[in-house]
Order: C-alpha cells, then structure tokens, then sequence
C-alpha cells in the first residue's frame, strides 16, 4: 500500500484533474470503484439498502444520518439516495450496463445488477493458419473462467487496426480518445502494439479552423440519448451569430471538415451545422435518462451525407441544364463524367441544379471549356457573370493597394488542444491500470503508463486517488493491494481484472474508420471489413434493451479517384515497388506516362495526393489521385530516402511541391471573403475584404481558382495572368 501522506482537499467536480499532490484522492472515483465493486460482487440484483455498506461514503453518511433528528434524517436519506442514482447515471453514460430490474409486471423494484459478462471484455484470441488455437491466459478465481472466448482472424484484426488508424485520421478529439481506448482494451490480449500510420493509410493534413473538442464531447453524448441541444451558431452567409436549438441526428465528416445533421426546431427543418463554427454547445439536462426526440426512420446518415456538388443541394425547385464540353484538360475531363449522358451527344451532358448561380460559376471556372446549352435563362446568366467578371481586367494597370488591404494576417492561434479531464478519465483510466499490473509481477511505471496513454505522475496520483482514503478505508480497497515503487508498481486484486467491454462510442469510432477503410477498398475487401465490425459489436458494453445505434457518424472518402487506382498505389506504398502511372496535369491536353517511387498518402480538403519521387522529372513530386488515368504496380522495388518528411511537400499547411518562386495575389470582396478567412486562418481587412498570396506552380490552377468566383475575386498580380484571364474571359463571352 502507499504510504500514508498528509491528507490534502478533496473535489468533487468532474470538469478537472486532482491536484497533483499525492494523497488528495477523489471522492467521486471512490464511490463509482467502489459501486461497481460492490456490483460485481453479487450474482443477484441489490437494492441502494443493500449496497451502501459496501460503498464507504453512503455508508459514512447513513451512520451519521442516525444522530439526527427525524425531520433533518429524511430530508439527508433522500438527498442520499439522489447521490446514488446520479453515481449509477454516470457510470451508465460511460457505458457500464447497470440493469434495473424489473418484476413479472414490468415493474421496477429497486433493485439493480451489473452480470461480470456483460461488463468485462470476452477473452480474445487470433487464430493463425496452420498453428494451434492459443489458449487465453485466463484468470481462475473470482468468476473471471466463466468468460467467453472470441476468436479474430488475423484480417480482421489487421482491419481493426487500419479502421483505428483511419478513424484517427479524422481530425476529431474526441475520436482519438475513443479509438485509443479500445485499442488499448483489445491490446490486453490481442498482439496490436502501438497503431501507428502505416505508408498505405492517408496523412490528414487538418483544416485550419478546428471544432472545439468538448463540443465533440457534448454532441457524442446528445446522439447516445437522443437530447436536443442549444448552441450558437456562425452564420458564414449573413455573417450573423444566432442561437440555434436542434435535435441531432448524426456526425458526419465531408472534405475535411465536420457537420452536424439534425433538425433545427425554429426552421422545422434538417440542416447541416459545421462544427468549427459551433460555440457555446449544452445539451439538455431534462429526464436525462429519456429521449427528447426520435430520429425519423426514414432518415439514413450515409446517404444523406454523400458529397455532393453545390448546385444540387437547397430546397428550390429544380432545373434541367444541358451543358456541352468542348475541352480536353484534366478538370473538364472529370467535369464532363458529372451529371447525365445524353443518347447520341457524346460531348454533351444533362444536370439537375437547385442553385442556378453556384452552377453557373462552376462552369465558369472552367475557363471557356464548357458552356451552357439549355435553359435560356442559364444561358443569360452566364454571359451576365463572364462580362461581369471581365470588367475587372480592363486594363493592366492595379491601383496600389492602401495599407489596409494588403496581405492578410495570420488568424491567432487555436486553443490548447483538448483533452478528457475529471473522475471519469481517472476511472478509464484505471480500469486499463489494474488488469495491467494486477498479475503479482512488477511493472515498469514507464511502461505502464506509456501502455495507458499518461504520464507517470499521472499513474501515480490515479493510484493514490484510488486507495488512498482517510474517513473510510474500506471498500474496495479491501480487495486490493497496490506496491509503488519509485519505478515499479505491482498489485493484488479481486475485482477489475480484466478490462471493460467497449463502449458505445469506442464501438463506432472504430466503426467509422471501418466505413472509411470501405469507401477505399475494392469490393472484394469488403467481407472482411464487415466481419471485423460484427466482432466488435460482439465486445460491446449495453443493456440488453439498449440497441446498437446503426450511424452516430459517417465520413465521405472526398474525392480520391477510382478505388481499382487507389488500391494500386496502397500496394506500391506498402510493399516499396515502383508504379507506372498515366497522369493528366492540371490544364493538359495529354497523357504522359511516369514511373514512380511512392512514399505517402496525403489527403487534404477532401482530395487525395501521392507524394512519390517521380525518375522522369528525377525530383520529389505530388500527384492529386483523381488525376492519375492509369496504375501498374511494377516488380521493382525501391528504398525510401530516412530523411523524408511529408513537411518537404508542404506549404503554409497545404500540399504543395516545392521549388517554385512565382505567387498569385488575389483581392477577394466582402462578399465571399469571410469563407476563404476561415479556411485559410486569416483576418478580414476593416471593409471586409481580404487579400492573400498563393504559391502558383500551376497557372491553370490559377485560372480556375479565381473564376469560381466571379467578379468576387481578382488577381492582381502577376500581370501575366490578368492577361490571361482578360483573353480567355474575350473568347468565352465572344462564343455564347
């Protein structure tokens, strides 16, 4: 046992840490240790009456409540009680299955039970082709032999493994949090080691506005239970700050950012909120243990999060657009498979389009490789936007900026990243700590708390929270005996041998990495996939009447490409063979064929990018995926530089290759210019415009970047392309 130390205050507030002074313990860690102590002790159900004299602060409190007058004893014995069912609420919502039992009539009798099988993890073990079945090294006293086994195959696991890495990838606190808990639950027992980004899993570069990761927090628990929830919401289109009260329906992550789906109670209506622009999210506090809302059955998150382009989306009556493409360039190329073949007219294509001025400045971005055939109207429109547009380039002559309007200044840095804090991150804690040290050996302090993710003060001062108790020594801490040394930690225990099940969000954090993973691989890797999410569900911790929510979050694989070209070049970046690639560049007419050596997959604003040393070029070079025309997978293998960093293809947080001097200067208008200052983290001059220099490898890009916008952006600088744009802008308008 530790060695007693002057006692220091206590907390009760689950929203920080301890003091990190050993000794000063937490209250409420005690009491749910010691609850679900006295749970699992018992084969039957038990009332609050029969449990308290195993949880020392109700049983402390109950001996005093009889040196008190009978008014004030009942009014405390009441007060009491509603501690207990707030102890046993929480622990519910970090997903122990405490059952409230019920009788013949269906009606409750007080009485509560936590089944060992339904809160400890299943022994776990991998089968492997052509050796014995492992035996689980199991525990024989206490209950723990009565466990069942659950045997992965090795796909599996390394599915669950990948799904983790994916599911990582995604920029959300709070799923970090979760996938690396139940990795370290199944780690117990199954061979993982430490998940790391293998060369064939995508390198998220995040976006540079991050949603604030106790809103991901508050969100998750909304979902599980169904309660509506009130925030303040950013309005980027009237650029107004507005309460908001929505019922959620789900997560989903699309081109790099995160929204939230549900049905927003002023509008009677489903939108969509980005949750960077989420603040000041709470979730009601109503019957917490009932659903505010039921989600329509109708509804399906997978499908209503599919990316889709932006004239297709709103609520306005559709209109049927007819466009021919007259181009040969890699974008207008992948713009001309969008939309509808039409019999006979190879070269034009039909579209359906809600928001006729979004449609119009795709096709202008185009830069006079496509043109509208059908409506009239469309057809107006268009020319009005091009002349529009043109009336910026009259001349070649740009008046000098004044000192407010020149390059915008980087946004202020973001918040500390978030992370879990308070009792219920102990209690994770913990039940990670005792099946890992309580085998009688010494552990290395280090290695343990390297294995559950802490520091070693940390591991210590959970330790002393746990036993350390100066009323009440009791509870469960009868049942266990702990050794701390300067650098080792051994212990004893009767109870939490063995870790718990996963929990409803660790289940779909990994689940979402596994729908991730499926988006990316060819069908006939599927079935794998789909096994691996059966035998994860296999491991959840519920109530038996508490179903397995069939989507909290989905994410879209952005645009990466055909996924027969995908799965090419994951086989050349884990394998280390070279590939031969067809590869259309931006602006091109034609094809040029390269051999390669991959290092990394990069994705960045929904699309997906092969950093590979290209030998043509003898240089390091990107490769945007929905580019690459071709893939073979060559028998020659290559060694990766040790020096390499994705860093070396980065610019200002994006992907781009280096080498190149020439920059784009462009003065956006107030009209748009509060969307392109949050995704680039810059601030807005005092007339609402801003101005930012873009590196300009590719004078295509270029071109397309600024006509998506219309007569809201202008370059200006260099001159080169101002002239451009003035002569391609001429001949469009001279063609409609």
């Amino acid at each position: 046992m530790p060695p007693t130390l002057p006692p220091a205050s206590s907390t009760d507030a689950d929203d920080d840490l301890p003091t990190l002074i050993p000794g000063s313990g937490s209250e409420k860690l005690q009491r749910w240790v010691d609850l679900l102590a006295a749970l699992l002790a018992r084969n039957t159900g038990a009332t609050f009456e029969e449990l308290a004299p195993s949880i020392p602060a109700y049983a402390l409190k109950q001996e005093r409540l009889e040196r008190l007058d009978d008014t004030t004893r009942e009014r405390q014995s009441a007060s009491l009680k509603r501690s207990f069912e707030r102890d046993k609420d929480d622990l519910r919502r970090l997903g122990v299955a405490i059952e409230s039992l019920k009788d013949e009539r269906g009606l409750a009798t007080g009485a509560y039970r936590l089944k060992r099988e339904n809160f400890y993890l299943p022994y776990l073990v991998v089968a492997v082709a052509g050796e014995a079945m492992t035996t689980p090294n199991k525990v024989d006293v206490y209950g723990y032999q009565t466990l069942t086994s659950l045997m992965l195959e090795p796909d599996e696991l390394a599915a669950i493994v990948d799904a983790a890495v994916s599911a990582r990838s995604l920029g959300d606190p709070l799923l970090r949090i979760d996938v690396d808990a139940a990795l370290r639950k199944l780690a117990i027992d199954l061979p993982i080691g430490d998940v790391v980004s293998s060369a064939d899993v995508p390198h998220l570069i995040s976006v540079r506005a991050q949603p604030d990761g106790a809103v991901f927090t508050s969100l998750g628990e909304a979902l599980r239970h169904a309660k509506r929830v009130t925030l303040t919401y950013h309005s980027m289109t009237t650029d107004q700050r507005d309460q908001r009260e929505v019922e959620p329906y789900g997560l989903f992550f699309v081109s790099a950012h995160w929204y939230l789906v549900g049905r927003d109670l002023a509008r009677d209506e489903i939108r969509n909120f980005r949750l960077s622009r989420i603040q000041k999210l709470t979730v009601s506090k109503t019957a917490q243990q009932t659903p505010d809302f039921t989600v329509p059955s109708s509804f399906r998150l997978r499908e209503h999060a599919k990316s889709r382009q932006a004239w297709e989306l709103g609520d306005d009556p559709p209109n049927d657009v007819v466009v021919e493409f007259t181009g040969a360039s890699g974008p207008t190329l992948a713009a001309s498979e969008l939309g509808a073949a039409i019999p006979d007219q190879v070269t034009r294509r039909r579209f359906t389009v809600r928001r006729p001025d979004a449609f119009v400045r795709w096709i202008l971005s185009l830069a006079g490789e496509a043109r509208i055939i059908t409506p009239a109207a469309l057809v107006s429109r268009a020319h009005e936007l091009a002349t529009e547009t043109r009336a910026l380039y009259a001349d070649d002559a740009v008046s000098p900026l004044p000192p407010s309007q020149r390059v915008a200044p980087r946004a202020a840095a973001g918040t500390i990243p978030w992370e879990p804090r308070g009792a219920a991150s102990q209690l994770r804690r913990l039940l990670l700590v005792v099946p890992t040290i309580a085998d009688g050996e010494d552990h290395s302090l280090v290695e343990v708390a390297t294995r559950i993710g802490c520091d070693v003060s940390t591991l210590q001062q959970d330790l002393y929270s746990l036993v350390q108790r100066f009323e009440t020594p009791a509870g469960f801490v009868e049942g266990v005996q702990i050794y701390l040394e300067s650098d080792h930690v051994s212990a004893y225990s009767n109870h939490l041998r063995r870790p718990m099940r996963l929990t409803v969000n660790e289940l779909c954090a990994l689940e979402l990495g596994l729908a991730v993973l499926r988006s990316q691989r060819p069908p006939d890797e599927h079935a794998v996939l789909d096994r691996a999410r059966k035998r994860l569900q296999q491991v959840i911790s519920r109530l038996p009447d508490d179903p397995i929510p069939s989507a909290l979050r989905h994410a879209s694989s952005g645009d990466f490409g055909t996924v027969t070209h995908l799965t090419a070049v994951r086989t050349g970046l884990r394998e280390r063979r070279k590939l031969q690639i067809s590869y259309r560049k931006s602006g091109s007419t034609i094809t040029s064929e390269r051999i390669v050596c991959p290092y990394a997959l990069v994705s960045a604003n929904g699309m997906l990018y092969l950093i590979a040393h290209c030998e043509q070029s003898a240089a390091l070079r990107v490769f945007r995926l929905d580019r690459v025309q071709q893939v073979v997978v060559s028998d020659d293998a290559f060694n990766a530089p040790s020096d390499f960093s994705i860093d070396d293809v980065m610019t200002d947080g994006r992907v781009f290759q280096g080498g190149e001097s020439e920059t784009m200067l462009v003065r956006y208008s107030a009209n748009i210019a509060r969307w392109i200052a949050e995704r680039e983290g810059r601030v807005l001059a005092p007339d609402g415009s801003l101005v930012i220099e873009h590196p300009l490898a590719d004078r295509d890009w270029g071109l397309r970047h600024v006509l998506q916008y219309g007569p809201d952006a202008e370059v200006l600088q260099p001159l080169a392309t101002r002239t451009q744009l003035r002569e391609r802008l001429d001949a469009l308008i001279a063609s409609e």
